[in-house]
């Protein structure tokens, strides 16, 4: 089976001779992963995060010469345990589809037909690897899980998902999902039976939101690097009761930089398509979606990524196989998640 798949283009011999007349698809690629995620790097394993929860109200009218003594600093640890991340791809000249015009360019067999290191189609390979990883790395760091199962295997991933795409360290939903602590709003639309019953009602977005917000501790709400992390369908069916409804003062859009950026009571909201590209192509049991419509609002120091370089998710390593007339590229890199305190988050799912 050919590596480079062109049965969706129809191509005359003479037509698509640029690299750069051929559109990657990045549909899921919503910039780089730093804007909206706190990457840290140099991470080893079994070494420890500190969180240090806020103390809350001190100091007392001073008695004598020696003031009251304060509460104590409470520590919370959690522990990284990086995975080791990696996937390779192969290719051979002989096996593509002669159509494509570039793979006729070489002049001699071994020497350019079959060695293709440095080549313009390589490099478009690389990108779309590339842009790959920064899409996994989002989908592994909130949707993995050690224990993670098809739904015949009474887990919530569609029958046929390779699980080994996701079993690596337990990421963020299930690490929130197993703290009671976290105070959650519960979207009755996600027990629906069916595609349809599942589909919000009107001001259903607003409704979630407002509650994800009013649940939520005042230190979280207070944080200046609070934000929203929600699903598509909660942010389009907000947005429909902005525009329906006008709101102003706690419901704004605004442009900034060309771009229109969305907040609820001053708290950006952030689309993460990944959420939305999980589900439905990997928690889709033909009836239902698993949990379609999902909010977690926290603040991205409370839900660390830790990886030993960051320079691993954007290099590859490229090698020519000689005896076998083979072009690999390979990447790896370390990947763990971590969900802090219980009070710095407010969910809804």
């Amino acid at each position: 089976m050919a590596k480079l798949n062109v049965s969706g283009l129809t191509l005359n011999p003479d037509e698509v001779t640029e690299v750069s007349k051929i559109i990657v698809e990045t549909q899921f690629v919503d910039g780089e992963l730093s804007a909206n995620y706190d990457i840290q790097t140099g991470i080893s394993h079994d070494q420890a995060i500190v969180f240090l929860a806020s103390m809350g109200v001190s100091g007392k009218a001073l008695t004598n010469c020696t003031p009251a003594e304060i509460g104590g600093l409470v520590f919370t640890q959690k522990v990284w345990t990086p995975k080791l991340v990696a996937g390779r791809f192969t290719f051979c000249e002989a096996d593509e589809n002669q159509l494509i015009k570039w793979l006729k360019q070489a002049r001699n067999v071994y020497n350019d037909y079959f060695d293709r290191t440095g080549s313009t189609e390589l490099q478009m390979v690389a990108a779309a690897i590339i842009s790959s990883m920064k899409v996994s790395i989002p989908a592994k760091v909130w949707f993995s899980s050690t224990t993670a199962n098809d739904i015949a295997g009474g887990g919530v991933f569609a029958n046929g998902t390779d699980l080994g795409l996701f079993n690596q360290f337990d990421g963020l939903f299930k690490q929130i999902f197993a703290d009671a602590s976290v105070p959650r709003y519960t979207i009755s639309k996600n027990s629906g039976g069916s595609y349809a019953a599942q589909k919000l009602a009107a001001d259903e977005g607003d409704t979630i939101l407002e509650n994800v917000y009013d649940d939520a501790d005042s230190r979280l709400t207070g944080s200046p690097d609070a934000k929203f992390y929600a699903t598509g369908d909660v942010i389009k069916n907000f947005r429909k009761t902005i525009k329906t409804k006008q709101y102003n003062g706690g419901l704004t859009e605004v442009l900034e930089n060309g771009k229109v950026n969305l907040s609820y009571y001053g708290i950006p909201i952030f689309e993460e398509k990944t959420f939305d590209h999980v589900i439905k192509t990997y928690q889709d049991n033909g009836t239902t979606l698993n949990l379609p419509h999902r909010v977690v609002l926290t603040t991205q120091a409370n839900i660390p990524i830790g990886t030993l370089s960051t320079d691993d998710l954007n290099n590859l390593r490229s090698i020519f196989d000689e005896p076998n007339n083979t072009n690999i590229i390979d990447f790896g890199y370390f990947l763990d998640a971590k969900f802090g305190e219980s009070y710095m988050a407010s969910v809804a799912y």
